[in-house]
């Protein structure tokens, strides 16, 4: 008996043991796809995708058919992602806009808390962590150093290669411990690129898919490597997508201004051994909030506080997820051109949308939202009304903290497309909005504007003033229009004309300092500097933080002797935009005639950095540098001005004093 009693003890102390046992440590690796369609992917049925690597992934794992952004852009879309929680819960609404506060949860702090290594990898300006996406992760990487770049003013985005290439890097090194992997890749987004170095004339035709296909193929060395070190099969793997692309559809080309499922539908696809059942594909519609708690329930890590989304972990292994209402909104217009904002809800069937032109679809019979119902079917109008309300009085509201953009930061979001108008006050969607502009009824006016930009870069003047003429017409308050007309009228030798457009558009907009600072700019080239100077300091006075004006006023007042003046604007403005060339440029030039020689070199060398290329820079940073006694450097910089402008004015004079210099000492 005695023996069967320690048989018995040493059987039950295994069982503790087993259960006791320390938990694998799983690895996460989370892809985001920017500006990705799901539609435009093999494993979602898109015959002419090349997309292998998703494809395989989805054959490992699980596919989920009807995956919903919460926003169709990138900052917030992700903030909702590392969240779990709706744009008005987490107080991030526009790229751009806001600090995420560190005191709400996310996924990168609560995977760190628990002994995870966390590392992000980002693709573009959008994710700087200036707006707090970086709380947990010991390493973010938003250097876009190397990356693509507007002219030469400012960097903008990484390629995927260039990316990945950083993330393999941080993960070479963490084979050990468990780690937490973001890799966030921008390519998709315009302009778009066919990547003929890879796949030659395969996607000529098509560059969008080129660039999923760009990034399908860096998604893949990112597995290889998982696979290559026997990380592959304790590793989750994530790659969802920020929010689609409008091609054409709805009469949107790009996204951001509308809530139709061409930029709110997104590929998820995720993959593990052991979470996943293989092959699977969820149909119920789910939201990017729905990811924060699935990763953690498949660590078994506990949620760290209240979420809006629910774990999809049933659907990993096979089993029905439940229906739920998802929450989806859009203050880009609003914010950009004072139009309604837009929010909406939708389950299985029906999508409602707030605007001032309500919209209401049968997602079974109309997938592509083309019949809008709110006509047809009041009471079902009225109940999707009611349960926008509803949940929307459930999310505890949350602000995020403000964010300085500076001028540099506008205008790269500018140069991706993105509107960054600081100045406009915002409209909150539970304000009165039905008296608004709806963007359905102006995103063709939009469109014509943006096309006009198009015709005047060609030459096409004629064709662009008359069709900003058109728009002027029918919207006499849309801004942007006249705006363009104006700098048509100017290039076609009108300039009184585009005087009085631009007068207009103030008469109009009193706030708005663009008209300001396009009269400013016209009348210092006429010759009139007191009016000049008049318009850019009255554009100073709504927009405070535009570096442009401040440089373009610091040119004038230096020009009529105020030189104290023109200092603190030059100050103000690369304060702004420290990376721009004139503002670098012109600064030093001033300083030069002041005397002040080691400032003054300061700032060519750094204008000559940024613009290696520019004879006129050279010729003067080589000027400083004779004044500064280092004749070397000057003749350097004197031969490269005639090797970039061959019989540049003064050059040849000033190379040989400085080799004449060089030589007396």
């Amino acid at each position: 008996m005695r023996y069967t009693v320690l048989a018995l003890c040493v059987v039950g102390v295994c069982v503790v043991a087993w259960f006791l046992r320390p938990r694998p440590r799983y690895n996460v690796l989370l892809v985001t796809l920017d500006t990705t369609r799901a539609d435009h992917i093999g494993c979602y049925g898109a015959a002419d995708a090349y997309t292998p690597t998703l494809d395989a992934l989805a054959q490992g794992g699980v596919v989920f058919e009807h995956a919903y952004a919460t926003v169709p852009l990138t900052l917030p879309s992700h903030t909702s992602i590392l969240t779990g929680l709706y744009p008005p819960e987490n107080g991030m609404h526009l790229n751009g806009r806001g600090r995420l506060d560190e005191q709400l949860p996310n996924l990168a702090d609560t995977l760190r808390r628990e002994g995870y290594n966390t590392g992000a990898f980002l693709a573009s300006v959008v994710l700087h962590a200036k707006h707090g996406l970086d709380h947990g992760f010991q390493l973010y990487d938003d250097d876009m150093a190397g990356g693509e770049r507007q002219g030469h003013e400012s960097h903008l985005m990484r390629n995927a290669d260039q990316v990945v290439d950083s993330a393999l890097s941080w993960l070479d090194g963490r084979t050990d411990d468990p780690f937490f992997c973001w890799v966030h890749l921008f390519d998709p987004h315009a302009p778009y690129d066919s990547h003929a170095e890879v796949f030659q004339d395969r996607f000529d035709d098509r560059p969008y898919d080129g660039d999923i296909a760009f990034a399908d193929l860096h998604v893949g060395r990112l597995v290889e490597f998982l696979k290559s070190r026997s990380l592959y099969e304790r590793t989750l793997i994530v790659v969802v997508g920020d929010h689609g692309e409008g091609l054409g559809d709805h009469l949107e080309d790009e996204h951001g201004f509308m809530l139709y499922n061409s930029t709110l539908r997104v590929p998820l696809i995720v993959s593990g051994p052991g979470f996943c059942r293989a092959g699977h594909r969820v149909e119920t519609a789910v939201s990017q909030v729905d990811l924060f708690p699935t990763v953690l329930e498949c660590l078994r890590i506990d949620a760290p506080g209240r979420v809006s989304g629910v774990s999809l972990r049933d659907g990993l292994l096979g089993k029905p997820v439940r229906s739920r209402l998802r929450y989806a909104e859009t203050e880009a217009v609003s914010d950009a051109f004072g139009w309604a904002p837009l929010s909406g809800v939708a389950d299985e069937s029906w999508k409602y949308v707030r605007t001032t032109r309500e919209e209401l679809f049968n997602l079974q019979d109309d997938p592509e939202e083309v019949h809008n119902l709110s006509e047809a079917r009041p009471e079902k109008l009225e109940e999707m009304r009611q349960r926008l309300e509803s949940l929307r009085q459930q999310m505890a509201q949350h602000a995020a903290a403000d964010v300085h953009l500076t001028d540099a930061d506008r205008r790269k979001l500018e140069s991706l497309g993105y509107l960054a108008g600081e100045s406009t006050p915002r409209i909150r969607h539970d304000d009165d909005t039905r008296t608004l502009p709806d963007v359905k009824d102006m995103i063709v006016y939009y469109k014509t504007e943006v096309d006009a930009r198009r015709l005047i870069r060609e030459g096409r003047i004629d064709e662009a003033i008359e069709r900003l003429q058109n728009v002027i017409e029918a919207s006499p308050e849309f801004i942007p229009a006249r705006m363009t007309l104006g700098t048509a009228l100017q290039k076609q030798g009108r300039p009184e004309e585009a005087v009085e457009v631009f007068q207009a558009a103030i008469g109009i907009d009193p706030e708005a300092d663009a008209p300001r600072f396009e009269l400013g700019k016209h009348f210092a080239a006429m010759g009139e500097t007191a009016k000049a100077i008049e318009h850019y300091s009255a554009a100073l006075e709504r927009d405070p933080f535009d570096a442009t004006t401040h440089f373009n006023l610091g040119s004038l007042l230096f020009a009529e002797g105020d030189v104290e003046a023109a200092r603190a604007h030059y100050e103000a403005g690369l304060s702004e935009f420290p990376d721009s060339v004139v503002g670098q440029y012109n600064f030093s030039v001033l300083l030069f005639s002041r005397g002040d020689i080691d400032a003054a070199l300061r700032h060519a060398r750094r204008a000559a950095e940024l613009s290696p290329e520019n004879p006129q820079i050279q010729f003067h940073l080589g000027r400083v540098f004779a004044s500064a006694g280092d004749f070397n450097e000057a003749v350097t910089c004197f031969q490269r001005t005639l090797r970039l402008a061959p019989g540049f004015p003064q050059a040849e004079e000033h190379l040989r004093q400085a080799q004449r210099s060089r030589l007396a000492r």
